[in-house]
């Protein structure tokens, strides 16, 4: 096996280059305890592995441009390609990543309406009120909120009569949905996605 210094001073495992030492045990020893070959060492909380910094830079890249390649991940964190693959995989099986996904301009393609809609609910209707929700393809995000907020909903649509329909005729048919309040956005000013 092959090791060598990164630029940060510590020491990285590399591809296997030959059967030979290059180095010490000592050398060995150091590298079996660092981040790049092993998780053993990492802190757990509540059965769930803490993010260290290198996790955040890496979410940090993949939510501005989730089709960057681990190669490049690697290169800007001074980690191998196979260390940056481990974590992202890591991260996914422990629920920080919940998914990959493409999103698209409303304006582009034609839904030029874009809507939050606060709507007061019956609790006990919430499995209903949920299932109707993912159904509509108008509805991009939707959240159960506590207190008297009930639900608070997110819609793209083509223009004002669309949106009129569908509060009237979809979201206004389902059981325990009750009064809506409708604010039309007029400028997205930030967005994590």
């Amino acid at each position: 096996m092959y090791f060598r210094p990164n630029l940060f001073g510590s020491l990285n495992l590399l591809d296997i280059v030959s059967n030979e030492f290059t180095h010490n045990t000592q050398y060995i020893c150091t590298i079996s305890n660092t981040r790049d070959v092993s998780y053993k060492n990492m802190k757990k909380k509540r059965g769930k592995m803490r993010l260290d910094p290198i996790d955040s830079q890496i979410i940090t890249m993949l939510q501005n441009d989730g089709r960057r390649s681990f190669s490049e991940i690697a290169d800007a964190v001074g980690r191998t390609e196979v260390t940056i693959r481990r974590r992202v995989k890591r991260l996914i099986d422990e629920g920080y990543i919940k998914r990959f996904t493409v999103v698209l301009d409303p304006l582009k393609i034609g839904r030029k309406i874009r809507a939050v809609i606060r709507v007061k609910t019956a609790m006990k209707e919430a499995a209903v009120i949920s299932k109707k929700l993912r159904e509509f393809q108008e509805v991009n995000e939707a959240y159960f909120l506590d207190g008297a907020c009930g639900l608070m909903i997110m819609v793209t649509v083509d223009d004002l009569t669309e949106l009129k329909a569908f509060l009237e005729t979809r979201l206004g048919r389902i059981p325990g949905v009750g009064d809506a309040e409708t604010c039309i956005v007029l400028e997205e000013i930030k967005s994590a996605f």
